[in-house]
This record gives structure tokens, C-alpha cells and sequence, in this order.
């Protein structure tokens, strides 16, 4: 399968409400500022469970940035713009090109992001990228087994719990459980026409509430091999 950067016209990828844009040392400077502004206020919290961060200066966010451009790491980052104004990242990683296996993590929503259809379309975006245009089989979704709402966003999103790795690594001095999720490509169709069918404008009202929600998993559950995380 094709690497996500081998497509130079997918190196921005744009939505209806937000637009995804290649993070690296080439990112416009104003970039890489309004992400680490928008992350100083709550930086406690949304790194909570990262294996990195908070940065203490912009310097050390920087550094984080092209760390990520090695070859070495397997990592495509994307800032998120919404009204031209960066509020977000997420990734491809374990990039498997061979196995055309590709997940999507290292998700970082500012409060500017979360709970919103800009998020859910972002997420979306790399999704369609990942199936329709790079022809992987199989996209993962991965977090800690503590982090209820990853996993919780993940369903949401149309994603199907596997199970959970015990203690699969260490950061930050704590052990991590890791639960898996997954879409397959025969099951994107129908996870793709549920999420089109969120995020169409029609589905909000003036104030961008949605008027119905988003439970892509249960429009097409993998029948006998779904496991309730309860």
C-alpha cells in the first residue's frame, strides 16, 4: 500500500468544517504557535494520557514535531484548522504498508476542538484517506485501557473493540493497559455512510447543535465478535 505521504495532494486534506495539514518542520511558524497556545490552559489534562507532553516551552513542542519527521518513527502528523486557526492534532502511526495496515492516535483535541463536528470530520477525513485513496484493509484505534473517553469515542466513531493488552507499555513511570479497536475495509461502507450522514450540514441546527447522534458501531456491529465494555 502507498504511504500516506507518497500523495503530495493529500498533504492538505479539507472537510466541510475543517481542514487537515501536514505537521513538520516545514509548518508555517503561526501554526506551531496557535497549537501550543491552545494547549497551555488545560495542558494538565489533555496529556494525561500521552506519552509526552505537557511542553514547557514552544521550543520543546517544536522539537516533539520534528522528532516525529524521522524515519525511524513511523508517524504522519496533521495540525487541525478550523476558520483558519489550528486547534488541534492526530497522526497515522504503525503504519504497516505491507500488511495495509494503518491506525489512527496521537489524538490531541484543544478545548477549542472537543465535543464539536469539526473533531468528529477530522477524524473522518484520515479514515476516507486511509480506505478510498490508500486502499488500506485495516484501520486501528488504540489508547489507554483508563482513557473512558478514547474508548468511548472510538465506538462512537464506529470503531470495534478486540480486547485489551495488560500492561503492554510503560510512560511516564506507569505501566499501560492497551485496549484495541478497529474498522475493517468491508465493514467502511456502512461506517462511512453513518458518518456522512452526521455530519451533513442538515443535521445541525443554527447554533450547530446536532439533532441526532453519531453511533456508527452499532450500524454495522461485527455480529458474534462484538465484546461489551462494560
Amino acid at each position: 500500500r502507498p504511504h500516506p505521504l507518497d500523495n503530495p495532494l493529500y498533504h492538505t486534506i479539507k472537510g466541510q468544517y475543517c481542514r487537515l495539514e501536514l505537521l513538520n518542520s516545514k509548518t508555517n511558524s503561526n501554526i506551531i504557535q496557535q497549537l501550543y497556545d491552545a494547549f497551555k490552559p488545560t495542558e494538565q489534562t489533555h496529556f494525561t494520557y500521552l506519552p509526552y507532553g505537557p511542553f514547557q516551552t514552544l521550543d520543546e513542542f517544536k522539537e516533539f514535531i520534528y522528532s516525529n519527521e524521522l524515519p525511524s518513527s513511523n508517524i504522519v502528523m496533521y495540525s487541525i484548522l478550523v476558520n483558519e486557526v489550528a486547534v488541534g492534532y492526530l497522526c497515522f502511526v504503525r503504519i504497516d504498508q505491507q500488511n495495509g495496515t494503518i491506525e489512527i492516535g496521537g489524538i490531541n483535541f484543544s478545548q477549542h476542538l472537543v465535543r464539536t463536528r469539526q473533531g468528529t470530520e477530522s477524524i473522518f477525513l484520515l479514515l476516507e484517506y486511509a480506505f478510498d485513496i490508500l486502499g488500506y484493509k485495516r484501520v486501528q484505534w488504540s489508547c489507554n485501557a483508563l482513557n473512558s473517553k478514547s474508548r468511548q469515542a472510538a465506538l462512537r466513531l464506529g470503531f470495534q473493540y478486540e480486547g485489551t493488552w495488560l500492561k503492554t507499555f510503560i510512560y511516564k513511570g506507569r505501566s499501560r493497559d492497551n485496549a484495541w479497536f478497529s474498522i475493517v475495509d468491508d465493514e467502511w461502507p456502512v461506517v462511512k455512510k453513518e458518518l456522512q450522514r452526521w455530519l451533513n450540514p442538515e443535521n445541525f441546527d443554527i447554533n450547530g447543535q446536532q439533532l441526532t447522534k453519531l453511533n456508527a458501531a452499532q450500524a454495522n456491529p461485527r455480529q458474534g465478535k462484538v465484546i461489551n465494555m462494560k
